[in-house]
Formats: C-alpha cells, structure tokens, sequence
C-alpha cells in the first residue's frame, strides 16, 4: 500500500457530516447599524431610579 492511499481513505472516512438546512434566511449586513439606525439622539445608558423610606419605630 502507498501513503497517499492510506491517508486518502482515513480522510475520506472522518468528513465531516452535512450542514443542517437553514431554518432563517441568511442575513446581509447592513450599511447602518441597527442600534444607530433610529439615530444617535437616543440615549442607551441604563437609568434607574431607587427611592428609600426610613421610618422611626
């Protein structure tokens, strides 16, 4: 036997399996960010109010 068939058939039999069929379409990148798309006025930052009542009892 010569090397290039062994190495041949190993190769052959570890291919890798099939993809799966896409269950979305496929999506093309876009020219402008969806995040800035609405426009960069919009402010993003997380804002929280918190409110403590102490009592004395």
């Amino acid at each position: 036997m010569n090397l290039v068939g062994v190495l041949g058939r190993n190769v052959l039999a570890q291919l890798l399996r099939q993809r799966r069929a896409r269950t979305e379409e496929r999506i093309v990148k876009r020219a402008i960010s969806k995040y800035n798309a609405r426009g960069p006025a919009i402010d993003r930052q997380l804002q929280a109010t918190i409110s403590l009542l102490v009592t004395d009892p």
